[in-house]
């Protein structure tokens, strides 16, 4: 809510096809459903914050996925360099 009152809501684009396309990308030729629901949780946490918030954990938004998975496959997870 700004100072006058008004409510902005900001568009958070849908998890699930960023977390289906990167299970694709890595190989899978089908979707890991034990996988995607694991990684659900944390990934739709992540979803809601702001680019500027995402950005402190060294991630955009497109590679929320991977960031997500990257204990299950740790060969496709993102480099993260945190911002000075």
């Amino acid at each position: 809510m700004d100072r006058d009152g008004n409510l902005n809501l900001a568009f958070v684009p849908p998890i699930d096809p960023l977390i289906d396309e990167f299970l694709a990308g890595v190989g899978f030729g089908f979707n890991p459903g034990a996988m995607r629901r694991a990684c659900r949780r944390e990934a739709l946490k992540l979803n809601a914050r702001s680019d500027a918030q995402l950005a402190l954990f060294g991630i955009t938004r497109d590679q929320i996925p991977a960031y997500v998975l990257r204990r299950q496959l740790p060969g496709h997870a993102p480099d993260l360099r945190l911002a000075a």
